[in-house]
């Protein structure tokens, strides 16, 4: 990756054990510094808990830390992630919509224990909170539950019978509005920005209608790149982000040591001269 600013390489996000990643704050901030990265947000899924770890490690390595959180919502009944960078601590706006959120969380938990429950299995809602501790909890818990029980040989079989979206049905229409959110945060002083568009059902028509709407309502950016994305993809969104008048993000939405093609700092090369970096906003 060329240089861009003053940063060698940064990587705007990224998930710890606090969502659903593999390593904890601490572990991902030195793998971090290992990969020679500078400058990095932590952006747990709805959750701000792993901040203070992650920062206070990232001060011991003098590397530049951004607080960061990815958060849920949904557009025309689509849902839709949105990372929330460089916010204060004390942020009382963004903190009451992770508690929305993870109130939302529970509430889903308890839907899917009790359609398990429907299925012939035994109420698993207390062992997954136990099971999940400081992560997000979530349908891998109750795979991992029913595996641990012998009710199914692995977390494929217990997607496949029981908790993919055939047997629990559509699960996910719980978020909050993305134009509520938006509304509540862009005045906050914060970057919000579109996860991984590419990632969504949506034709490039509907992309555009959806960005439009993101721009109108407050939001300040995209990421024109995540992780392993298709070249062809990093150009439409590169253009995309221009004609939008949307700052440029990218992360490698790193999870764990998954394989090769995903690593920290790692993410499709991007055009930067031809984008609004949203980094070069922070000196």
């Amino acid at each position: 990756m060329p240089e861009a600013a003053s940063y060698r390489k940064v990587d705007l996000h990224t998930h710890s054990t606090r969502s659903d990643g593999k390593l904890s704050p601490t572990q991902l901030i030195d793998l971090a510094a290992e990969q020679k990265v500078s400058l990095f947000a932590l952006t747990d899924h709805d959750t701000l808990d792993g901040l203070s770890e992650a920062r206070q490690r990232a001060a011991e390595h003098n590397l530049n830390f951004i607080n960061g959180v990815e958060l849920s919502t949904q557009w025309n009944g689509i849902p839709l992630h949105m990372v929330a960078l460089n916010f204060s601590d004390d942020n009382s706006a963004l903190q009451a919509i992770v508690k929305q959120n993870q109130t939302i969380r529970l509430d889903r938990a308890r839907r899917i224990a009790d359609l398990l429950v429907k299925q012939g299995l035994p109420d698993l809602f207390d062992e997954a909170i136990a099971l999940a501790g400081e992560s997000q909890l979530g349908r891998p818990h109750f795979a991992q539950l029913l595996v641990e029980k012998g009710l199914v040989k692995d977390t494929n079989k217990a997607f496949d019978r029981y908790l993919g979206n055939k047997r629990l049905g559509k699960l996910r229409d719980v978020w909050p509005e993305l134009e509520d959110v938006l509304g509540a945060l862009s005045e906050q002083g914060m970057e919000l920005i579109l996860a991984h568009p590419k990632r969504y059902p949506l034709t490039v028509t509907k992309l555009r209608r959806l960005l439009g709407d993101f721009s109108k309502w407050g939001g300040t950016g995209i990421e024109v790149a995540s992780g392993n994305e298709r070249p062809d993809h990093v150009r439409l969104l590169e253009s995309l982000s221009t004609t939008f008048g949307l700052k440029a993000s990218a992360g490698s939405d790193y999870h764990g040591p998954f394989g090769p093609w995903m690593q920290v700092g790692k993410f499709t090369q991007i055009h930067e001269s031809q984008v609004d970096l949203v980094w070069q906003h922070w000196h």
